[in-house]
């Protein structure tokens, strides 16, 4: 019978170690997955920005845009479009990353402030009231309730025009 105690006793101690093994297997699963998601969110900016970078037009376009939507020409609205539904689309990713709490909460404050910033935009507002029923409906409703800064995000423009 003390054979059995003891044997009874190693295998609870090894279906101990086996699920203390397991959660540690998780816990690593869970921040290799997390590393790939930020690697793939730097990746997703970069390749965005780099657009920017690499095209000047495009780049001037999209502060257009971003300031005074209704009064581009009908290609600069196109284009714009299509750079706008790329940076919401973006953005609506990283709002459910966060919702799923994948984001790093001090990543997520940083995107949250230039997502904020340009969301309140005049021109990138004119373009919303067209285009937000693209997107998910508590991803519209979260961006429309957040309060427009006191000091909106500028644009290039407007860091020029200060700086003069």
């Amino acid at each position: 019978m003390n054979y059995e105690i003891i044997i009874n006793s190693i295998a609870s101690i090894g279906v101990i170690l086996s699920v203390i093994f397991l959660a540690y297997q998780i816990k690593k699963n869970t921040q290799a997955s997390r590393a790939n998601y930020y690697d793939s969110l730097n990746k997703t900016n970069m390749e965005f920005l780099r657009q920017l970078v690499e095209n000047r037009e495009l780049g001037e376009l999209l502060e257009k845009a971003t300031s005074n939507w209704d009064n581009l020409n009908e290609d600069d609205k196109r284009t714009s479009n299509y750079l706008f539904i790329q940076l919401f689309r973006h953005w609506e990713n990283m709002f459910y990353q966060h919702k799923l709490s994948v984001l790093d909460k001090q990543l997520w404050t940083n995107h949250l402030n230039t997502m904020i910033g340009y969301f309140h935009h005049d021109g990138t507002q004119e373009w919303w009231l067209k285009r937000k029923m693209a997107f998910a409906k508590d991803f519209r409703d979260f961006l429309e309730k957040t309060e427009k800064p006191k000091q909106i995000y500028p644009t290039i423009k407007d860091l020029t025009i200060k700086n003069k």
